[in-house]
C-alpha cells in the first residue's frame, strides 16, 4: 500500500539520519531516520496491513553510544507510535521491504536494567 507523503516542510522537529535496530512484536527492523517526535524506519515483512496507517505499535530502539575513552554503551529506548504512512520499498522472496513512519505518542523511556 502506497500512501502520500505529507509536505516534509510540515515537520516541527529537525530529523538525524542514523541507523538503529528497532523492534516491534516479533519483528526488527533498521531506523533511517529519527526526530523527537518519530522515526522513520525499514523493515521486511510480509503482513502490510500490520503498518496501516492509524495503526499504534509498540517499539524499542536500541541505540550504541561513544564517548571519547569510555567504553561503547548500548541503550534500549521503549515507547509506542502512531504510523502515519508506509511506503513500499522492495518486494522479494523474503518479503516486502517496506519503509514506516511513526509518530511518537509520548516520550521514550529508557530501559535502564538494559544499559549495558
Amino acid at each position: 500500500m502506497r500512501v502520500k507523503e505529507s509536505d516534509s516542510n510540515k515537520r516541527n522537529n529537525e530529523r538525524i539520519n542514523l541507523s538503529f535496530l528497532i523492534s516491534i512484536p516479533g519483528q526488527d527492523g533498521k531506523t533511517k531516520n529519527i526526530s523527537t517526535s518519530g522515526v522513520y524506519f525499514e523493515i521486511i515483512t510480509s503482513d502490510i496491513e500490520a503498518f496501516a496507517p492509524g495503526t499504534m505499535i509498540p517499539i524499542q530502539i536500541t541505540a550504541t553510544t561513544t564517548t571519547p575513552g569510555f567504553e561503547e554503551r548500548k541503550i534500549k529506548l521503549k515507547g509506542e507510535g502512531c504510523i502515519v504512512r508506509n511506503n513500499i520499498e522492495d518486494v522479494s522472496s523474503h518479503g516486502n521491504r517496506i519503509g514506516v513512519a511513526l509518530e511518537f505518542k509520548d516520550k521514550l523511556t529508557i530501559l535502564p536494567d538494559l544499559i549495558k
